[in-house]
């Protein structure tokens, strides 16, 4: 393959578009040409606050495309085949992988899972039989991009909060994993489904997606809990990553609910935890994107099916070459953006 583009992080807030040389797939790998990619919140989080991860760190983990060449050992996949990449590699044989739990995969191990370089025109994806899975004839890229990430995680935030029909769930920040929530709790047949967000755009998205009700954040708090007649709701998630809005979730739940916290808490070491009384009646659940093959392929079915469409949450189309300055939109959320696809 020659020489590709692709997205670096330059420095501490700075991303560079930069070329590289990739090598044949080796053993478990596949090399895939990417046909369409995104940005996501986390790499604002990997570019701004994680030092952790040096200059010249290929950037992106959320990508769908055509398999170029696997390495000895990949049974599952071939050229020509279009797929989408999980955004966390898994191995499938070790403990954490065999119960399920393919995100905490122990032979990879955090943060060395992550999927890396996904902004460009090529990726390679480690233990591609267990890490990546075939889009169904009649999906289209725009839909099955959603499953590497942001959806399984919105998803997730869902299933592990225990939502069940009839719960009263509020979310707070309708970026787009907490609107990704929110269509899944709008599928696991909530209500009332109580958005906390205040940006216009994110609002009425939210309000589209399934909200019954959208609540100011200066005001969350109040609102939601005159909306459940001072009840509290059966479930809060936190999709922003913030210490107030964890905080205010918990204050919003009922005695013996949960609180379910997907939010990347980039900058803080720790988080605080409010002991008002009888607090400890209510459970608290944290959430890593759900990974694997089976997973890609369920999210997949639920896109396919029409059960779940995040396809509206794609507000801007974009092309690798501008994908610096599609950064600096991203992360001031302006322009109205909410999800962006980039095309090399």
């Amino acid at each position: 393959m020659p020489r590709v583009k692709l997205c670096v992080k330059q420095d501490k807030g700075k991303v560079a578009l930069s070329e590289f040389d990739y090598p044949d797939p080796g053993p478990g790998q596949a090399l895939v040409r990417t046909t369409l990619t995104t940005i996501c919140g986390s790499d604002i989080h990997i570019v701004d606050d994680i030092d952790e991860v040096m200059p010249g760190t290929p950037m992106g983990h959320e990508a769908v495309g055509v398999v170029e060449a696997v390495g000895e050992g990949v049974e599952r996949f071939k050229p020509g085949d279009r797929v989408v990449a999980c955004c966390l590699t898994s191995c499938g044989q070790c403990e954490r992988c065999r119960e399920g739990n393919m995100q905490l995969c122990s032979t990879y191990g955090s943060p060395m899972n992550l999927l890396f370089g996904a902004q460009g025109e090529a990726f390679l994806v480690n233990s591609a039989d267990h890490s990546m899975a075939k889009l169904p004839d009649g999906l289209d890229e725009r839909g099955a991009l959603f499953a590497a990430d942001i959806l399984s995680t919105g998803l997730g935030a869902v299933e592990r909060g225990g939502v069940k029909p009839g719960d009263a769930v509020a979310i707070f920040a309708q970026g787009p994993v907490g609107l990704c929530a929110t269509m899944a709790a709008r599928m696991a047949g909530a209500e009332p489904i109580i958005a906390v967000e205040s940006v216009p755009e994110r609002v009425e998205m939210a309000k589209r997606l399934g909200a019954h009700e959208v609540v100011s954040p200066e005001s969350a708090v109040e609102e939601i809990m005159k909306l459940t007649g001072a009840r509290g709701v059966d479930v809060a998630i936190e999709a922003l990553g913030k210490q107030e809005t964890f905080e205010n979730c918990c204050r919003v739940t009922r005695l013996g609910g949960t609180v379910s916290s997907v939010g990347v808490y980039g900058g803080l070491e720790a988080l605080r935890l409010p002991l008002d009384p009888g607090f400890i009646q209510r459970q608290i659940v944290t959430t890593l994107c759900p990974a694997g093959r089976e997973r890609l392929e369920y999210l997949l079915g639920l896109i396919e099916s029409g059960k779940l469409d995040p396809r509206p949450l794609l507000t801007h189309d974009r092309r690798l070459d501008e994908i610096v300055e599609t950064y600096d939109v991203f992360r001031r959320h302006a322009d109205g953006m909410i999800k962006v696809a980039i095309t090399p």
